[in-house]
């Protein structure tokens, strides 16, 4: 079993977070984080400055409970029983999901297994317009399988204390929905988690399979997770606080629709908000190709033939990717259209150009990317811009 190394992370002030964003009243501990052998233990998933999920957990002896506040396009509460048998096959699964920030009579799922003659079942009911649908399918899942839900991190806890208790962390994480989530180790002790579509996170594990923190900062959620005491997060205070507040959607899309010196250009690209965060050299480091927005890969197209740099860019259909340095940086234009943003193949680049950098006089909250024409009329510029910083590239027409 690999021991846990301590790493260097982003720093983020995580009480004095809680207090600002929310008024949140913490319990009296001295120690925010979990003794070695805790069964009992709350997740805190910030992005930025904000409080994204809440999580508690109780583990039991092969048995799992928990809750969960998720902070999306609408604030909802969940809660979970999981049972395994001796194998860590699952016996026994039950999901409700309500809208607010406590159970209420706004229930939106209800997930269950149930056994029937011809063997067992997973039921799920979800509210519509009018009432709520069911449907069933047979459920069938491997020793060691976990939930997957989207933006929880506790039943990777289980699979981690699964493994922990048979003597070493596996190569993967296999979900009964389905999903495989990869693990490699790295040197310093710590592991990528490695989501299928969304890139890898940064976990530290103790030798017992706790999960100690995640920095999401590889993914295309960008998320920050530590733990702590069970008892340091009251769940009252933090469903009343965040019950009617939610984020919001974490990433939408924006569009490129304009036309520069006769050409037009049309595109789309993800706008992660900032909040708060240091971005360039931090939450996207130098040096390291970068989506260049968020979630599905930035595309750009265009009806014309650009110059920059000399270098003659057809017109056409591209995905552009990045490499921001502190003095400007590399813009990859490649051929591959239609993929997220962590894939990128290197084989179908059709240039790379240099980013020239700016400061701004402003921040700019949500990333954006602009095609703004120059004072002759015969080219313009391709605009990156976050935060207090423009990258940019120069073109001309033919």
């Amino acid at each position: 079993m690999n021991q846990t190394a301590s790493t260097t992370r982003r720093s983020t002030p995580l009480l004095s977070v809680l207090v600002l964003m929310a008024g949140i009243a913490l319990a009296a501990c001295a120690d925010t984080g979990s003794p070695a052998g805790d069964d009992r233990a709350a997740y805190l998933t910030l992005l930025g400055e904000d409080t994204l999920v809440v999580e508690w957990v109780e583990f039991g002896e092969r048995r799992v409970e928990a809750s969960a506040l998720i902070r999306g396009s609408r604030t909802t509460w969940s809660e979970y029983l999981l049972e395994m048998d001796e194998s860590g096959t699952v016996t026994t699964w039950e999901a409700r999901t309500w809208a607010g920030g406590s159970p209420s009579d706004d229930l939106l799922r209800h997930e269950y297994l149930e056994q029937t003659d011809s063997g067992t079942i997973l039921v799920t009911s979800s509210a519509g317009e009018q009432a709520f649908a069911t449907r069933s399918r047979t459920f069938e899942a491997e020793a060691g399988a976990v939930p997957f839900i989207d933006f929880l991190h506790w039943p990777f806890e289980v699979a981690f204390r699964q493994d922990a208790a048979g003597g070493e962390l596996g190569e993967a994480v296999e979900t009964f929905s389905g999903s495989t989530f990869e693990m490699e180790a790295d040197a310093d002790g710590t592991f990528q988690l490695i989501h299928p579509s969304r890139g890898p996170s940064t976990a530290e594990i103790s030798d017992d399979g706790r999960i100690l923190a995640l920095d999401g900062t590889g993914s295309t959620r960008a998320y920050d997770l530590r733990r702590m005491a069970f008892d340091a997060l009251d769940r009252d205070s933090i469903g009343n606080a965040f019950a009617d507040r939610p984020l919001g959607e974490l990433s939408g899309r924006g569009e490129v629709g304009t036309s520069v010196a006769g050409i037009t250009f049309t595109g789309d690209y993800g706008t992660p908000r900032r909040r708060g965060r240091a971005i360039f050299g931090d939450l996207v480091a130098y040096g390291e190709r970068w989506r260049t927005g968020a979630n599905r890969a930035t595309h750009l197209s265009f009806d014309g033939d650009i110059v920059i740099d000399a270098t003659t860019v057809p017109a056409g259909d591209y995905t552009l990717y990045s490499i921001p340095e502190a003095e400007g940086g590399t813009l990859i234009i490649n051929r591959m259209t239609g993929q997220t943003g962590t894939r990128y193949d290197p084989s179908m680049d059709e240039a790379r150009v240099e980013l020239r950098r700016d400061a701004l006089d402003e921040n700019v909250e949500v990333f954006e990317i602009r095609v703004v024409e120059n004072d002759a009329g015969d080219g313009g510029r391709i605009e990156i811009r976050w935060a207090e910083t423009v990258y940019f590239v120069p073109f001309t027409t033919e």
